[in-house]
Parts: structure tokens; sequence; C-alpha cells
């Protein structure tokens, strides 16, 4: 089960990637401060496991696939178990880009049982705001190495 909900998680991204012709504009980091606080946030809930802290910067289709069963047992079981919890202010800007409206966002960050982790964050205006609609984990502990 928990290899189904990273996969639903890993395709989210990719469906984002392959989406379109047109190349991803970079963008620098100031183009996308507003995600900085979000993350921090995102991850703290994580570690937390508060459902509710961690649903108010997702998308519909984010909270669509993700009940808080879903996220109980993906973060606490599926990744947790193998990172450990994200070291608050731990993670660094790596890169941004833009195409077609999303904007994707890359971090590096420490966890407790993982260092460095690759942090992907996809967002997209919704009712004027913007709302997470991917978010992806990469590690070599990740990936079963």
């Amino acid at each position: 089960m928990k290899k189904v909900l990273v996969m639903v998680v890993v395709l989210l991204v990719a469906g984002m990637f392959l989406t379109g012709c047109s190349p991803w504009k970079p963008l620098k980091q100031s183009d996308v401060s507003f995600a900085d606080e979000m993350i921090e946030n995102v991850l703290l809930a994580h570690n937390e496991g508060n459902y509710e802290k961690w649903a108010k910067y997702m998308g519909e289709e984010m909270l669509k696939d993700m009940p808080k069963e879903k996220f109980v047992e993906l973060y606490e079981k599926a990744v947790g178990s193998k990172i450990g919890k994200y070291i608050p202010g731990s993670k660094t800007f790596l890169a941004a880009g833009d195409k077609n409206g999303i904007i994707l966002v890359q971090y590096m960050a420490k966890f407790e049982k993982d260092d460095p982790v690759k942090l992907t964050f996809t967002f997209k205006e919704e009712n004027g705001q913007k709302k997470i609609v991917g978010e992806f984990y990469d590690s070599q502990k990740l990936r079963g190495k």
C-alpha cells in the first residue's frame, strides 16, 4: 500500500513535468519567495502528523487524493520511517521554474535519518491563491540504496 501512495505522489509530479511542449522558464529564489514559508509549514505539519495544518496549503486535487488516513500512512509510515523527521530550518533553495502556470520549487533538506533529501514542490494558482499541487521527496534511502 505504501508503494502505491508513493507512486501517486511521483505520478502527480511527473504529470506536471510532462504536460505541454514549452520548456521550463527558470525563476529566481525571489520570484518564489511565497514558497519558502509554505513549504516549511508543510514539513513541520508532517513532523507533527497534523493533517489540518498540511491541508491548508494544498490544492483541491491534493486534498482529494490525500485524505487524512493516507496522509498518516504515507508520511509517518512510508517516508518518516525511512528518513525520519525534517530538521526545522535546514532546507536550502536549489532551483525554481515556471511552465504553463505551474511553478516548481526545489530544495535540499536534512532529515533525522537522511541527509541530503531533495524536495520538489509544485504550485498552481487556485481561487486567487498559490496552492501546492505536487510534493515529492527523493534520497538514496527512499530509493532503497
